[in-house]
């Protein structure tokens, strides 16, 4: 399981980015998402199964990772001052793509421009939120 957790604000990024996995998946998610509106604080907190055993046998066997499939929740809040009130929207994501694409990511070989990207499908979402 990999678990990330971003937060960020006009001038600040924090995250708990710690596996080599987890680095590359947020320095290319914060590369496609939109900048934060001023006064908002925004949250997202990513969980992927990504089943490390049977990508671990796939490779031992010489079997293409593809068939394996990891699972992502993403949790994405926005917190904001409206009329003095401070508000926040959550927004739940989720959605299911091909193993290889985190061996590619530690590799530096992902493509996030591909439509068919587990992070460009994410930050499409999260870009859509931003805009509401």
């Amino acid at each position: 399981m990999i678990r990330l957790d971003i937060t960020r604000q006009k001038a600040l990024v924090q995250s708990t980015a710690l596996s080599k996995t987890a680095k590359a998946i947020k320095n290319q998610i914060e590369s496609k998402i939109k900048s934060s509106p001023f006064n908002e604080t925004q949250h997202l907190s990513i969980t992927i199964q990504d089943h490390p055993i049977e990508r671990f046998f796939t490779r031992f066997f010489d079997i293409p990772e593809e068939i394996i499939n990891a699972d992502i929740k993403t949790n994405f809040t926005r917190a904001y001052m409206e009329n003095g009130q401070l508000k926040a929207k959550k927004y739940e994501f989720s959605d299911t793509f091909t193993g290889n694409q985190l061996t590619e990511l530690q590799e530096h070989t992902h493509n996030s421009n591909d439509k068919n990207s587990f992070i460009y499908k994410l930050a499409e979402k999260i870009n859509k939120a931003i805009e509401e």
